[in-house]
């Protein structure tokens, strides 16, 4: 079975015709470092690009209490990296701030954080940009969480695990710059996308990531972070030309990265 790449503004298929590897390998403040495999343009089938959704809805909506969620006995402080420490009256405060993260990450990940320690950024609106906050925590030394809103309203923009509970590597060593070009290159060969659609459809509905229909699924890229943790991207449009990034494990069974893109008024 040949292996297929994806690239259109609706959900289609097209065959593989090579891969650019770019490598970025080394470790950033947040731990986001990741190595990319970008497929090329092809050739374009469109398939059926209405799902069924029908059921209860799962919208993910920040001041919803998760089912579930107790709050946590978490200690949130400052980074060291933060901008400011001193958010403005309109916008979250560090606790309130920290808490909305904490149900994100109970929601997207099941992690309650007893006894963990939210480091928390800010940095203040400017003309370009509207204020934000940034949660990180470091579940155990090669498992952290990322959760980035809005600073003033509490609204997901991004949240982003790295590694995982049950890794044990060092990182930014020749021999993990090594692993991650092994499994990428062993990710490349075994992935397929003759079933892949379907799995990522059903992920990010059932799971009630994405509550509303979905238009289009367009696949991105093939990427491996510090920890040499394999992932798949997909850009995702809704019907009302809502965009999301969706970042899944190898097997396409476990979410590693959700990002809010923008909103097309049509």
């Amino acid at each position: 079975m040949s292996r297929k790449s994806l690239h259109s503004r609706n959900v289609v298929k097209n065959g593989f015709k090579g891969f650019k590897l770019i490598a970025f390998i080394g470790v950033s403040s947040l731990v986001l470092t990741q190595v990319a495999v970008a497929s090329e343009l092809g050739t374009t089938d469109k398939i059926p690009t209405t799902y069924n959704t029908s059921g209860p809805s799962y919208l993910m909506n920040e001041q919803q209490i998760p089912v579930g969620y107790v709050k946590a006995n978490y200690k949130a402080i400052y980074s060291p990296h933060t901008l400011s420490k001193a958010p403005s009256s309109t916008d979250l405060s560090l606790q309130e701030a920290a808490e909305i993260a904490a149900k994100e990450m109970f929601k997207f990940f099941g992690e309650k954080l007893d006894n963990q320690t939210l480091e928390m950024s800010y940095s203040p609106e400017t003309s370009q940009h509207r204020s934000q906050w940034w949660a990180q925590v470091g579940i155990t030394s090669s498992y952290r969480l990322l959760v980035e809103i809005d600073g003033g309203t509490g609204e997901l923009i991004r949240i982003k695990c790295t590694g995982g509970p049950n890794i044990d590597i060092e990182i930014d060593t020749p021999s993990t710059d090594k692993l991650i070009s092994e499994r990428l290159d062993t990710g490349i060969k075994e992935f397929t996308l003759d079933d892949a659609y379907a799995k990522v459809e059903n992920f990010i509905t059932k799971k009630g990531y994405i509550a509303e229909p979905i238009k289009s699924i367009t696949y991105q890229y093939i990427s491996a972070d510090a920890y040499a943790v394999i992932s798949h991207t997909f850009d995702v449009t809704t019907a009302s030309n809502k965009h999301y990034r969706v970042a899944l494990s190898q097997d396409l069974t476990q979410l590693r990265d959700y990002t809010v893109l923008k909103t097309e008024n049509k």
